[in-house]
């Protein structure tokens, strides 16, 4: 039988969480965008000054340990930054939401989550959709979430409802350069909430849409940084979008492993073919698996309507895992 299972494994990472700061794209030629001027006392006014906050910041309370940050922005209190720009204004969205509102083409904003201190491993999950009602009819645009943040160095995974394309995106004082993408179809369209997860241990990332994973990227260049929110204009002259609940948690990676190739496995009671055997598996079968044996030879997995775990050999090459063993835990019979 076919069956679906989700494990999550914990990692420890820094306390650390981020106060506001916020970069947008241009106004001017739509093919030659530069970044927007800084607000100044008055939104038309021709010679911008420094943002400049004091922030009282306090994150929403949280019950789970493994939380070390959430916020679903129904408390202003929690000090993200409300400003308007002569293009775009960020800020919060009764009844909860925070938005980020873009109102030309070729722009773009990053908003650091108001602690603004250095995050190296975490899990960051972000429910966020496009307000049909405030965004223009025609153009492209994308938004999503921003990590490890440092001035104009930053990584972003975003989504756009209107292509069903997703980017995993890497900023240098050069330019901004794609590291991946590709296309999801479980990307939902406007007024619609995705939700968007990116599970950051060392150089390694992992990306998911709606709980599914759609792809993994090395790249050791930022070791840590801030953690935000991201969105930027193309052809769309106004782009509004809602920023739902916020969670910064130590890093759980899912593990998933299916059978492939033709394969039928004999899940063992140990982690040798001596054991003997308790269940078995065929071509396409999920299974969640718990870690593997120090040898990295047998995967222990749960084994569905049992109350015993089992195992199943990885060595032959007929389990396919997601991350690969190399990040799973080492466990003993």
């Amino acid at each position: 039988m076919k069956h679906q299972v989700i494990y999550r494994s914990k990692w420890a990472m820094p306390t650390a969480l981020l106060i506001i700061f916020a970069i947008v794209g241009c106004t001017g030629q739509a093919n030659a965008p530069t970044l927007l001027p800084a607000p100044s006392s008055t939104p038309a006014a021709s010679s911008p000054t420094p943002v400049s906050v004091e922030s009282t910041a306090t994150s929403q309370p949280v019950t789970d340990n493994n939380v070390l940050y959430q916020d679903d922005f129904t408390n202003p209190g929690t000090g993200w930054e409300e400003v308007t720009f002569d293009n775009y204004f960020i800020g919060y969205h009764e009844p909860e939401w925070y938005h980020i509102e873009i109102r030309s083409a070729n722009s773009k904003a990053v908003v650091s989550e108001p602690e603004r201190r250095s995050v190296v491993d975490a899990t960051i999950e972000l429910q966020v959709f496009t307000n049909s009602a405030k965004t223009a009819t025609e153009g492209d645009f994308r938004y999503g979430l921003v990590f490890r943040r440092s001035g104009d160095q930053w990584y972003a995974f975003t989504i756009s409802p209107r292509t069903k394309k997703w980017e995993v995106l890497k900023s240098s004082p050069n330019g901004l350069v794609i590291l991946q993408e590709g296309v999801e179809e479980s990307i939902h369209d406007l007024d619609v909430d995705d939700l968007l997860r990116v599970d950051a241990k060392g150089s390694d990332f992992f990306f998911h849409i709606n709980d599914r994973l759609v792809g993994e990227v090395t790249d050791s260049d930022y070791t840590g940084g801030e953690i935000g929110l991201y969105a930027q204009s193309f052809d769309s002259p106004n782009t509004h979008i809602h920023f739902n609940t916020f969670t910064i948690r130590d890093v759980e990676l899912s593990l998933m492993c299916n059978v492939v190739n033709e394969a039928t496995l004999y899940v063992r009671s140990g982690p040798s073919k001596t054991y003997s055997q308790i269940s078995v598996l065929s071509d396409g079968d999920t299974v969640e698996p718990l870690g593997v044996s120090p040898d990295r030879q047998w995967i222990k997995i749960i084994v569905e309507g049992s109350e015993n775990p089992g195992w199943v050999s990885y060595s032959e090459g007929y389990m396919s895992c997601t991350p690969t063993v190399d990040f799973f835990p080492i466990v003993s019979p």
